[in-house]
């Protein structure tokens, strides 16, 4: 039986987080709205499944709604950010305003608007209003 130099194994620790590290840092997701989102929809009393597909290419953000057979394409998707405040030199860093990421996407005649919340956590979630001709109501999807 051979016994293993300890150095040897420290060696191979070391590249071992490396490597983790790296592929770590390889999949992380490039933009906020970029991934799967998942809820639902209201209209009065009646929640509506929704699910969001949106990736960013760079230069545009799009996706789909509801894949599978039934699947529709976003027509539009926009994200406006309003810069923060950070808080006075002495002070906690609560005391700032944070960005504030405003987001519309329109699909299949209907228009989703509200604020990302979270932007660069993994508990991201998308709430506001939808609205199609005369219907209207609520929304909300949290990326998975």
């Amino acid at each position: 039986m051979r016994i293993a130099h300890p150095r040897v194994n420290l060696i191979l620790v070391v590249v071992a987080a490396a490597v983790l590290l790296a592929v770590r840092a390889v999949a992380q997701e490039g933009h906020p709205l970029a991934g799967t989102w998942y809820g639902d929809y209201t209209t009065g009393k009646q929640a509506t499944d929704l699910t969001v597909i949106m990736k960013w290419d760079g230069k545009s953000i799009t996706g789909l709604i509801n894949p599978g057979p039934n699947s529709k394409p976003l027509t539009s998707a926009v994200m406006e950010i309003t810069p923060g405040k950070p808080a006075p030199q002495g002070e906690q860093s609560t005391s700032g305003i944070p960005p504030v990421f405003k987001v519309r996407f329109e699909v299949d005649g209907m228009t989703f608007e509200g604020t990302l919340k979270n932007p660069v956590a993994g508990n991201r979630q998308l709430a506001g209003t939808w609205k199609r001709a005369s219907q209207s109501g609520t929304f909300q999807i949290r990326r998975v």
